[in-house]
Parts: C-alpha cells; structure tokens; sequence
C-alpha cells in the first residue's frame, strides 16, 4: 500500500495505491469512487478492505479522496459532482502512469457510484464498471443531507430554515450535514442532476441494490433502453444504512457485497 499525492501541485489530491499481491499478470487497474459525507466516514473501512481484496485477486486498485475532502486540497465547501468526475479523471490517469495497465475498471459506491457513472462517459479505456447502491434522484438526496443537517436532538426533523425551495433545499449558502459542508454549488448539481443514458463505455455494467423494493425499476432506469446493452442488477443485502445518523462515525462492512463486486470483477475483467 503506497500513500501519494497527485494530480496538480498547486491542489494536491491525496490516494492510495494498492499494488497487486499475486503475480496473475492482470491488465486491468481498479478506481474506487467514494461516498459524500457521513457516507465517506462509514464505507472507508469497506473500501479499504475491498482495495486489499482486489488487490489480493491481483489486480492494481487505486482510492483517493476528491478535492474538499479527506485529505486533499481545499475546503469542504469545495466539494462538487463536477470537481469529483474531474479528480476521478486524474485518479484513472495517476493509475495509468504509476501501474503498467491496459484498461480501468470504476467501482463506486452511492454518490461515489453517480460521480463513476458520469465519468465513465469521458473514459476511454473504461472496460468495466460496478454502481454500488448509486444515488439516482438528485433532489431527493439533496433533501436528505438538509434534513441531516437540520435534525434535532429530539429525533425530528427541524423547521427548514428560510430562502429553501419548494422541495426545502436552501437556495444558496452552505449547510452541515452531520459536520460536512453542503455548499451552494453542490446543491444546485444535485438539484439538477440527470444521469447519462445507457453506458457506452464498451464494457459491463453491474448494478449492486441494498433491496429489491420499490423504486429499484427507477433506480435501473437510467442504464437501460436505446438499443444498448442493459447493466446487470444483483441485490446483495446490506444491515444498516450508509447514512444512518444514530451510529455517527461507525463503519459498514458489508462482507456479502464486498465479496459479490470482487468476485464478480474476476469472472470478467483480465
């Protein structure tokens, strides 16, 4: 495991590289796309341990922090879906540089899924690429991170506060969610946000879902249709909730989805 920092000198990203632990002579480099928030805080020792597991099967993985987070450049309010699909274009590109590989696989989990899905549009060389539980509906998740931000000792959520939208998202300013800076900018890519159609990147898509209840055809929606191959949809139960506020600062490691998305990962990618 090698700790680096790339891409500009002037705003640092933080990554870490896990080199491959067999000699399987595999072409293939691993991008992990992380949570937002309270979701970042409760999947890192998921991520970690799915990086050590891939790296284990032999392939070369990479994770990073996106810019206003972690510990990269810039504050938290700098944080943006755009800033985030641009970091993850320098992280595929640090990979490249440092690991001899021929082709990228993207595995990102809830808003760490939606930033890999609007990256994957500008790769190139994207052979494969894993959705875990991804944020599909913008506003809805942008709601949810104000009434985080809102929530009282009492268990209810507070009064919004006024300047909110009809929806109850503030129009402008930055709002904390659970400690984590929620700034206009961000608000406003959730607000509006629309997912590309059908993945053309050439390779396989998987979705991974929590549940299959409802709400999972609108999940799938925007990777079918138009002729183009439809993503593969598992439901691989997890316990617990990424941002469940009651177990602040506590981890998830989903062990049966960490080991479905690798084994999955070898049957198909080289």
């Amino acid at each position: 495991m090698n700790a680096l920092f790339f891409g500009s000198s002037d705003a640092p990203l933080y990554g870490v590289y896990h080199p491959p632990k067999a000699r399987s002579g595999r072409r293939t480099g691993i991008v992990l796309c992380a949570p937002f928030g309270q979701e970042y805080m409760r999947s890192h020792r998921a991520f970690r341990q799915l990086a050590l597991m891939l790296a284990k099967a032999g392939y070369h993985v990479f994770r990073f922090d996106y810019r206003g987070t972690g510990d990269s450049w810039g504050e938290g309010d700098a944080f943006t879906l755009e800033g985030a699909v641009a970091d993850t274009g320098l992280a595929m590109e640090e990979l490249r540089d440092t690991a001899d590989v021929s082709e990228i696989t993207l595995v990102g989990l809830r808003l760490g899924a939606t930033v890999a899905a609007l990256a994957a549009q500008e790769a190139d060389d994207l052979s494969h690429l894993v959705l875990w539980d991804p944020v599909v509906d913008g506003p809805s998740y942008a709601g949810s991170l104000v009434g985080s931000a809102h929530h009282g000792e009492s268990g209810a959520t507070a009064r919004a506060p006024s300047g909110v939208s009809p929806s109850g998202v503030p129009s402008s300013g930055t709002v904390h969610a659970m400690g984590f800076p929620v700034g206009t900018a961000l608000r406003e890519e959730l607000m509006s946000l629309r997912l590309p159609g059908p993945l053309r990147h050439g390779g396989q898509t998987l979705v991974v879902l929590p549940d299959d209840g409802p709400g999972t055809d609108e999940v799938m929606r925007p990777w079918q249709g138009d002729g183009a191959p439809s993503a593969e949809r598992a439901v691989v139960p997890v316990s617990g909730r990424w941002d469940e506020v009651d177990n602040w600062g506590s981890a998830m490691i989903p062990q049966n989805a960490i080991r479905f998305i690798v084994d999955w990962i070898q049957n198909r990618a080289r």
